[in-house]
């Protein structure tokens, strides 16, 4: 669990499986605009934190991964960033928040900010258009969906081997099934679509 209390132990070199549920299991990602969101925030998590990405998940109220970080003490700040992005773009989807909430703040520009920033303004384009879709789709004062919130947690899984490896990837890729999602067999919103965010083994 991701308390302030806690202190967690990661190892060099090894990859992890992650889950992370929104707050309430409210199934959020049952949208395909807001598993939209979810894509693109993991790819700016790519480009701002230093990672391999092997396999991923976006489903109902959860999302699996499973990746490397370059240095393990970074793998709790690439949690970090990537439930913020998350939430800010997905809360103003939502009409919970304004523009000044999407993407990387302009005060955050500096350095490697500054060097993406065609990158982040890709992003926030992005979101305004995904915004219009949502409110073609739900109209301007929607009330289908609450204001967005992760659990203040995420479980964290230590790859041992290959075997364990190949286990966890099988896993994610077999969530759509489990859940008994009616399009499994064509699930967008998982690593197998998205190979330009994959690294190769």
């Amino acid at each position: 669990m991701e308390h302030k209390s806690q202190k967690r132990i990661y190892f060099e070199g090894a990859a992890y499986f992650v889950t992370f549920n929104t707050q309430d299991r409210v199934k959020y990602f049952i949208e395909p605009i807001l598993c939209e969101v979810f894509i693109a925030c993991l790819r700016m998590s790519k480009i701002f934190n230093k990672y391999d990405l092997f396999a991923f998940v976006a489903l109902l109220d959860y999302a699996h991964l499973l990746f490397l970080s370059h240095e393990a003490k970074d793998l709790s700040k690439i949690m970090k960033y990537l439930k913020r992005h998350i939430t800010r773009n997905i809360n103003f989807i939502l009409g919970y928040s304004t523009e000044e909430a999407i993407g990387q703040s302009p005060l955050r520009l500096a350095g490697k900010y500054k060097k993406h920033k065609k990158e982040i303004e890709k992003i926030n384009q992005l979101m305004r258009e995904l915004k219009q879709k949502f409110i073609i789709k739900y109209g301007q004062d929607q009330n289908m969906f609450t204001k967005f919130q992760w659990q203040k947690s995420f479980r964290d899984h230590y790859i041992r081997n290959h075997k364990d490896f190949d286990e966890h990837v099988k896993y994610i890729y077999n969530n759509p099934f489990k859940h008994k999602i009616p399009t499994a067999e064509n699930y967008k919103y998982i690593f197998t679509n998205y190979p330009e965010l994959i690294t190769e083994i």
